[in-house]
């Protein structure tokens, strides 16, 4: 059994704003992304206002399509 603790504490929310900032400075709504990369605007909204986790494939997917820095975020 994996005894590694996974149980850590970890605050999306400010990448989640800045990719949020960035989608909103290309120009882009919610509901258009949402039909780009095919995921509910409900659950991006989510992600952008909330701090809710996406999963790696739509984190990577967002930072890369917005050109986030994750090292510019202090997210402890």
């Amino acid at each position: 059994m994996d005894k590694r603790n996974n149980d850590f504490d970890f605050d999306f929310r400010p990448l989640g704003l800045a990719i949020k900032k960035a989608r909103e400075a290309k120009g882009v709504t919610r509901e258009q992304l949402a039909n780009i990369i095919d995921y509910n605007p409900r659950h991006l909204q989510a992600v952008e206002n909330e701090g809710q986790y996406p999963s790696i494939e739509l984190f990577l997917q967002l930072i890369t399509m917005f050109n986030v820095s994750v090292d510019e975020h202090h997210v402890i």
